[in-house]
């Protein structure tokens, strides 16, 4: 959908970038930018920047940037429209284009209204004798009347079209049915709920919004599990089961379980922080999400082989983010909902207490694999425990465990701690030779490697980025770059097609901005203007455009002389070979 330039150009002044920004991530002002750690990767020092004059943001880490619709674009996960229309409502101003009835935005909200409306379907149906199914499975689980009203727990009927006609009835079409998940289209065409006599779990996100359902079988029929797909509203990947409870726990930590009925279970026995990844696992938006409210979690995923290996992804993510992490251990059940029934709420929080680290759990887990009564089964075993060792990035930790080691094996700790320093020493080797090969290779490192575009000339293409940049931020500098040089000379194609979009947008008064120009870049070419525009070099404006002209010029002579000696070689090669030229080795004629 086009939206006009000047709508955008005039949105984005009266935004404060700063305020949009600050909604997600905590910002630190140092000079004229703002800094804070980027919310699209993980990262402990600050190398994401927002200048609130150019309302531009740029991550020196990632290389993401853009304007302030660029980053609601990313952050909300909204098309271009959309995050439009939710910064236009910010300040009071509608969008001018007849295509807003139909923006994603407007679908959002009605998607949000109308799994509003399925939930209380789905809830209201548990009162009616067709429930017979799902009450009989609640007893039998032991769920109480207190928990399906605190997560809102309901049922879909064994009906082909049960909710569809609820929903119609209410408004609603077979089309947002459809995009909601809620319903799917067979190869012939015909429309039918997606979940059938099933108990159905909401998935609230942390304001309230009903943004997808779980569904439990409540017979033998297969997946087990069906849940809502990805839609305009619901991405997985980006919420936690029951974190809307969860958030309001007194608790220190979160407990993290495997799926919604060991979270429900959770819950009743009076652990309100237990929160669940929805039917994957756990993801970094998710771990960021953790993040945000506490510093600690407890691991409680189920005890068999695709429970251990969540185990560890989760671990790998917690640790980046310097969450302190617990690894339940529950002998005797294979998930919290088990041991809470065989042993007591009591014994689970006893269970808690004692919960191990993250490191014992990874240490032991290297150890079942090896017997340690053999030599060289031992050996194995403290080759693969000194390389984890020295992973660990806190030096009393790495104390601590090395003095573990020494006591399972019997080992001299002084031995041990010598391996642990080699180990570490062949690590920093190994990160040398990486970075001397980055070092080494600086036309692949001046590359613009978080798009696809990439250079054939660094030195032109370099000195062209600066002349973009400052023409962008000092309009009128314009004349003498045009008197200097053709856009040809720039070599590069897409810096060519952004010198002559920022050329257009300041003939048009328009700061140049990849918001602005979304219909006319690719979003690579919107990552590089970005990159571009967040790193203006300093100094005198005129006089180092003059250089990076002088330098283009300089460039586009050796390209050109190049192109004119290949020419020349191409035409002496044409005519030898040509017969009016002669072909002998004497250029004689026959």
């Amino acid at each position: 959908m086009a939206i006009d330039e000047r709508f955008l150009d005039e949105l984005m002044n009266r935004l404060d970038m700063v305020d949009v920004v600050g909604r997600y991530c905590k910002l630190e002002k140092r000079g004229n930018r703002w800094w804070g750690c980027c919310p699209f990767h993980n990262e402990k020092t600050p190398s994401f920047t927002v200048d609130p004059e150019k309302k531009m943001f740029y991550c020196f880490g990632c290389k993401e940037g853009g304007g302030i619709i660029s980053f609601v674009e990313k952050t909300e996960k909204l098309e271009f429209p959309d995050a439009v229309s939710l910064l236009a409502r910010m300040v009071g101003m509608d969008v001018p284009t007849d295509e807003r009835e139909k923006s994603i935005y407007k679908r959002r909200t009605r998607l949000l209204a109308l799994n509003k409306e399925a939930a209380r379907f789905f809830h209201s149906n548990l009162e009616k004798e067709i429930s017979a199914p799902a009450r009989d499975y609640m007893a039998r689980r032991q769920i109480s009347r207190k928990m399906v009203i605190r997560f809102g727990l309901g049922y879909a009927p064994d009906q082909w079209d049960g909710l569809i006609k609820a929903m119609v009835a209410k408004g609603f079409d077979k089309g947002e049915l459809l995009d909601a998940g809620l319903a799917v289209k067979s190869e012939k065409g015909h429309i039918y709920d997606r979940f059938r006599n099933r108990l159905i779990f909401p998935i609230i996100d942390v304001s309230g919004n009903v943004l997808g359902f779980g569904g439990r079988v409540l017979d033998d029929s297969l997946p087990k599990y069906l849940n809502s797909p990805e839609s305009y509203v619901y991405h997985k990947a980006n919420h936690l089961f029951a974190m809307n409870l969860a958030k309001n726990s007194t608790a220190p930590q979160f407990i993290l379980a495997e799926g919604y009925m060991d979270v429900l279970m959770l819950h009743q026995a009076g652990f309100d922080n237990a929160v669940a990844s929805l039917g994957t696992a756990l993801t970094p938006e998710q771990a960021d999400l953790i993040k945000k409210r506490k510093g600690e979690v407890v691991v409680a995923y189920d005890s068999d082989e695709a429970g251990q290996k969540a185990t560890e992804r989760a671990i790998e993510l917690l640790r980046a983010r310097d969450i302190k992490i617990k690894i339940l251990k529950m002998k005797g059940a294979k998930d919290p909902d088990e041991y809470i029934k065989k042993y007591g709420s009591d014994a689970f929080r006893l269970l808690l207490s004692g919960s191990e680290n993250s490191s014992d759990y990874r240490l032991e887990k290297i150890r079942a694999k090896y017997d340690i009564t053999d030599d060289e089964q031992k050996l194995a075993f403290l080759n693969e425990a000194i390389t984890l060792v020295s992973t660990f990035k806190n030096s009393i930790e790495v104390e601590i465990y090395i003095g573990k080691l020494a006591e399972i094996t019997g080992i001299r700790r002084e031995t041990i701690e010598g391996e642990v320093k080699k180990s570490l020493k062949r690590q920093r080797r190994q990160n040398e030779r990486r970075e001397m090969r980055e070092n080494t290779n600086p036309e692949k490192n001046a590359q613009p490697s978080f798009t696809r575009i990439r250079y054939q000339n660094v030195t032109l293409a370099r000195a062209a980025e600066g002349i973009l940049s400052l023409l962008a931020h000092n309009p009128e500098l314009k004349g003498l770059v045009e008197e200097r040089i053709k856009p040809e000379d720039l070599g590069e194609e897409a810096l060519i097609h952004l010198y002559g979009e920022i050329c257009a947008a300041i003939d048009n008064g328009i700061y140049p901005n990849p918001d602005t120009m979304t219909d006319k870049l690719t979003a690579d070419e919107r990552k590089l203007l970005a990159m571009i525009l967040a790193n203006t070099p300093d100094g005198s404006p005129k006089l180092l455009v003059l250089d990076y002209l002088g330098v283009v010029a300089m460039e586009s002579a050796k390209s050109k002389a190049k192109v004119d000696a290949k020419g020349l070689e191409e035409l002496i090669a044409m005519k030898r070979n040509d017969t009016r030229y002669g072909n002998g080795r004497n250029g004689s004629n026959e």
